[in-house]
C-alpha cells in the first residue's frame, strides 16, 4: 500500500508545482504589459471623447480657431473633440483647469500669448514646466492702423509725431498690460517713442474710437480690419513682420524699415506635462495634419491668418514660450 501511495504523492506535488510556477510566468508576462501600458503607451488613444479648454468666450478669434482644428482633429483621430470655454482672467482659469486634469491626453488647452504674459506677471501659479506643449499652429500678425485722411502720412510720419510730442498720439488696444499693449511698448523701445496706449474691453469698441476721431491709432491684426482696410477708410501704416505680407505687399514691413518687432500673437495646444509621451507625439502628428487640410486653409484665409507661416513642433513650441516669457517680463518691469 505504501509502494502505491508514496508514488502518487510525489506525482501530485510535482504537478502542482508545475502549476504554480505557470501561474506565476503568467502573472509576470500581464505586470509587464500593465508596465508597458502604464509607462505611456499611446495603444487605443483615443478611447473617449476629447475637450479643448478655451480660455475665452465662444464666437471670438480664440474659439474660432479651436473649433477649426478640432473639426479636423476629429476626422484625423476619429473620436469626438469638444470644445469647452472656460472664460475669464486672460486665459487664467483655462491655464488651471489644465494643470488639474488628468495627464492622458484627453484635456488640451488651447492656449494664446496671454499665458506667457500672465507667467511672466505672475498672474498665474502654474510655471511653463506644468506644461507640455503640442505644437504652434498661428503666428498671428500685427499691425498699426490709422485712418486714411487722418494726421499721418506714413509710419515714419507717426515716428516723428511722437518724437516731436512724446505721449501725445493716442494708440488703442484690447486689454490693459495684456499682448496689444506690449506690442506698442516693443514698438517705443524699438523707435524711441512714447505713446498713450488706451485699453479697450473689445475691438468694436478700439474700432468705434478710432473711426470717431477719438484716438489715433490702432494696435489690431489684418482680419479684423479688413473691411475698412479694403474701403479705404483704414491704412494699414506698418506690419510686423519679417517679410512681406500677401496682399500688402506696399505696406512697411517693420524688420525692412530698421524696427525690430516681429511679435504676434500665438496660437497653440498643450497639456499637462506628465502626459505619456507617445500621445503628445501622436497629437502633435495630428495636428500638424490638421492645419494643412483643405478646410482649415480655407478658414485661416478667410481671416488673413496665413499671412505668415505659424507652425512650430513640441520642441520649438517650449522654446519659444521661454523666451516670450523673458521678453514680456522684462517689458512688464518697465510698466511698473
Amino acid at each position: 500500500m505504501k509502494k502505491i501511495v508514496i508514488p502518487f504523492l510525489l506525482l501530485a506535488m510535482v504537478v502542482l508545482m508545475q502549476a504554480c510556477g505557470g501561474g506565476a510566468t503568467d502573472e509576470a508576462a500581464a505586470g509587464e504589459g500593465t508596465t508597458e501600458e502604464g509607462s505611456g503607451s499611446a495603444s487605443g488613444y483615443p478611447e473617449r471623447p476629447i475637450e479643448i479648454i478655451v480660455g475665452f468666450g465662444a464666437g471670438g478669434g480664440s474659439d474660432n480657431f479651436a473649433r477649426a482644428i478640432a473639426k479636423e482633429l476629429e476626422d484625423i483621430l476619429d473620436a469626438t473633440v469638444n470644445i469647452v470655454n472656460l472664460e475669464g482672467a486672460a486665459g487664467i482659469h483655462a491655464a488651471d483647469h489644465v494643470a488639474r486634469a488628468p495627464a492622458d491626453g484627453y484635456t488640451i488647452w488651447s492656449m494664446t500669448s496671454n499665458y506667457p504674459i500672465n507667467l511672466a506677471s505672475g498672474s498665474t501659479p502654474h510655471e511653463l514646466s506644468t506644461y507640455k506643449a503640442i505644437g504652434r499652429v498661428q503666428h498671428d500678425t500685427m499691425a498699426f492702423h490709422a485712418l486714411s485722411d487722418g494726421r499721418f502720412a506714413d509710419i515714419d510720419d507717426l515716428i516723428a509725431q511722437a518724437k516731436e510730442s512724446p505721449g501725445e498720439i493716442m494708440i488703442g488696444g484690447t486689454g490693459s498690460a495684456g499682448f496689444d499693449e506690449l506690442v506698442v511698448r516693443q514698438f517705443e523701445e524699438a523707435t524711441g517713442t512714447k505713446l498713450n496706449y488706451i485699453s479697450y474691453e473689445g475691438a468694436g469698441e478700439m474700432t468705434a474710437a478710432l473711426l470717431g476721431g477719438h484716438i489715433d491709432v490702432i494696435a489690431e491684426e489684418p482680419g479684423p480690419a479688413m473691411g475698412y482696410l479694403q474701403e479705404g477708410t483704414l491704412n494699414m501704416l506698418v506690419a510686423f513682420a519679417d517679410s512681406p505680407l500677401e496682399g500688402f505687399e506696399d505696406t512697411p514691413i517693420s524688420t525692412e524699415i530698421g524696427i525690430d518687432v516681429t511679435d504676434g500673437q500665438n496660437r497653440g495646444f498643450m497639456v499637462h506635462a506628465d502626459t505619456p509621451p507617445e500621445i503628445v507625439e501622436l497629437l502633435e502628428q495630428a495636428l500638424e495634419e490638421a492645419k494643412e487640410r483643405p478646410d482649415y486653409k480655407e478658414y485661416e484665409e478667410a481671416n488673413y491668418l496665413h499671412l505668415r507661416d505659424g507652425w512650430l513642433n513640441s520642441e520649438d513650441f517650449m522654446k519659444e514660450l521661454e523666451n516670450l516669457t523673458e521678453t514680456y517680463g522684462s517689458i512688464l518691469e518697465g510698466l511698473q
